[in-house]
């Protein structure tokens, strides 16, 4: 399976997300701050858990419309929740949902609101179906992934080579040169969403993504994503990764989380109320 297509589906349900909770009726007290934690999980289906490729948390301020994104490089160790210590994408095989937001606020110190949950080949399709996505090629991108054919800088990239994009990790950051560029990938495919031209296709996009994601985000109308996307703009959005060191314990490679930068980061990133 590609692992990294369940990134561009939780873009799109991200663009979702945001519009059902600032004007959909919410069934939760979120205070002025909603956390969403956004999973892509490698397995064949929801009853098979798998690992959780694609760690992020969404935070949308109510009042400003402001977003923040957090990224977790899956190889970062802590301790899970009911488990002891191992790599963080571990806690949805160990205890599936419940274990793995437990894991995350314990981490971070926040609260979720809402998870969304992603496993399914449907990203590329996403892409082409919004007619293609621009993204800043470098050149070490550009020799290293031949689905590029070679293109550097801004270049409108379909679903095929999009894929090929996020999944490609043989540089010098690693891993977390990956969640680099599936951060860029999820601005590249929101900016390109609220393009007037693609506000009409919403529902081609909701019916690529129905049955293939797991969530407790209340239901949302075209109508309400129309209303939230005018005047929304994601200029202002702050993003970062958790950082630290990388060591071998017992032969396994994991991220060891600098405790004082993490906490900086939820703090300069809003996380909390």
């Amino acid at each position: 399976m590609k692992k990294m297509q369940i990134l561009g589906i939780t873009s799109l349900i991200l663009i979702l997300a945001m519009g059902v909770l600032l004007f959909a009726p919410l069934t939760k007290d979120t205070g002025d701050k909603i956390n969403i934690l956004l999973l892509g999980v490698d397995a064949r289906d929801l009853e098979h858990p798998g690992n959780t490729d694609s760690i992020s948390i969404i935070s949308i301020d109510k009042n400003t419309k402001e977003v923040s994104l957090l990224s977790i490089p899956r190889d970062t160790r802590v301790k899970i929740s009911g488990q002891g210590v191992d790599k963080i994408n571990s806690a949805y095989p160990y205890g599936g949902l419940n274990a793995t937001i437990n894991t995350v606020e314990d981490f971070l110190g926040i609260k979720i609101d809402y998870y969304v949950l992603v496993n399914f080949q449907e990203f590329k399709n996403i892409v082409d179906t919004l007619g293609g996505i621009y993204i800043d090629i470098s050149p070490n991108e550009s020799a290293q992934i031949p689905e590029l054919n070679g293109a550097k800088g801004l270049t409108k990239l379909n679903g095929d080579q999009t894929l090929s994009y996020d999944r490609f990790r043989f540089d010098e950051q690693g891993d977390v040169g990956r969640v680099k560029r599936h951060q860029k990938t999820i601005k590249a495919i929101i900016d390109e969403f609220l393009k007037p031209a693609n506000i009409s296709k919403a529902p081609t996009v909701l019916n690529q993504l129905n049955g293939n994601i797991h969530t407790n985000i209340p239901l949302i109308e075209t109508t309400v994503l129309e209303k939230f996307f005018q005047g929304f703009n994601l200029d202002n959005k702050k993003t970062a990764i958790i950082s630290g060191n990388w060591t071998t314990i017992n032969g396994i490679v994991y991220l060891i989380p600098n405790n004082e930068t993490k906490e900086k980061m939820v703090t300069e990133l809003g996380l909390r109320d």
